[in-house]
């Protein structure tokens, strides 16, 4: 999902009207002389660019498999609500021959003998039933407490 640069509560949508309108008193108290209006100018330029590669780069660091951005110990994972709990699925890059899931009420970790290490977030109300890793899809079924 693509967000909108201008945001109603975003920091970056009130900084970027508080600089146009500055701007705009200055050009028009100096009657729009060309040296401080270059500066003007070159200083919205600046900002511009810097919140535009801002949103770019948080765009780009929420898409998944870009390599390049994303570590590769990462991996993804989908969570699927049943009748009586949770099934989470998830796909897991790499050799891996162990996987261990450690449950803690509100968090389950993820490790691996290659140094992998993830954590996920889940609801406080529900318990691990089982877990099953094989060819690299590790499938954690999860009960609601009753």
């Amino acid at each position: 999902m693509i967000r909108s640069p201008f945001k109603a509560n975003s920091k970056y949508f009130y900084a970027f009207l508080a600089i146009i309108a500055v701007s705009l008193i200055i050009l028009v108290t100096t009657r729009v002389v060309r040296g401080s209006s270059a500066i003007v100018l070159s200083l919205l330029t600046t900002l511009i660019f810097l919140y535009w590669s801002n949103e770019i780069r948080l765009i780009l660091k929420k898409q998944p498999g870009l390599g390049i951005i994303r570590s590769s110990n990462k991996f993804t994972y989908e969570s699927i609500e049943t009748n009586n709990g949770l099934n989470i699925i998830a796909q897991i890059p790499g050799q891996h021959s162990e996987m261990k899931v450690a449950f803690i009420p509100g968090k389950i970790t993820i490790t691996s003998n290659n140094d992998l290490s993830e954590k996920i977030k889940i609801p406080k109300n529900l318990l691990l039933k089982k877990h099953d890793f094989k060819n690299g899809t590790l499938i954690i079924n999860l009960l609601y407490d009753v």
